[in-house]
């Protein structure tokens, strides 16, 4: 009985292992959708474009469950300097139209900052528009002078 009781727990605890090593479900929704890497396509702010082709190819956006990484990697580099230039929490409010987006920063001298806007998903591409909190969520994808709105466009990547 004792030696029934050991291995009961055994694999109990081998269980709670092996699900403690599964990689957390993807969100649902529209979360859930942007998880992974995003290449930009186009990035300017306020109508002015901000970032040269060649640079962008260097730059790649990852949505971690509720969370969005901005890596610099410069393969010309040997080893490649990767750099990382933010973390950001994100939530999403797809019941307004166009669908909300917040972004907080979680680390560096801009820590706690929100920058809001709108988002779309079509496809394999994001749009995105967005600028500080306490100027008024753009409702459209537009970023005009004197707005202080970026506008985006990015590619998501395959697996």
């Amino acid at each position: 009985m004792l030696r029934f009781g050991l291995a009961a727990v055994a694999a109990a605890v081998g269980l709670v292992g092996t699900l403690a090593a599964q990689p957390p479900a993807a969100p649902a929704g529209d979360l859930g959708t942007l998880q992974g890497n995003w290449k930009p396509l186009s990035i300017q702010f306020e109508g002015k474009a901000q970032v040269p082709v060649v640079e962008m190819a260097k730059l790649t956006a990852v949505f971690d469950q509720n969370e969005y990484h901005l890596y610099h990697a410069d393969k010309s580099k040997n080893p490649p300097n990767v750099l990382k230039l933010a973390v950001m929490t994100v939530s999403l409010d797809p019941t307004t139209t166009p669908k909300g987006i917040t972004f907080e920063f979680a680390s560096g001298s801009l820590k706690g900052q929100k920058r809001h806007g709108i988002y779309e998903v079509a496809g394999n591409e994001l749009k995105l528009c967005y600028g500080p909190a306490e100027r008024p969520r753009p409702m459209q994808f537009a970023a005009p002078a004197g707005s202080g709105y970026f506008h985006e466009v990015w590619a998501k990547q395959p697996r």
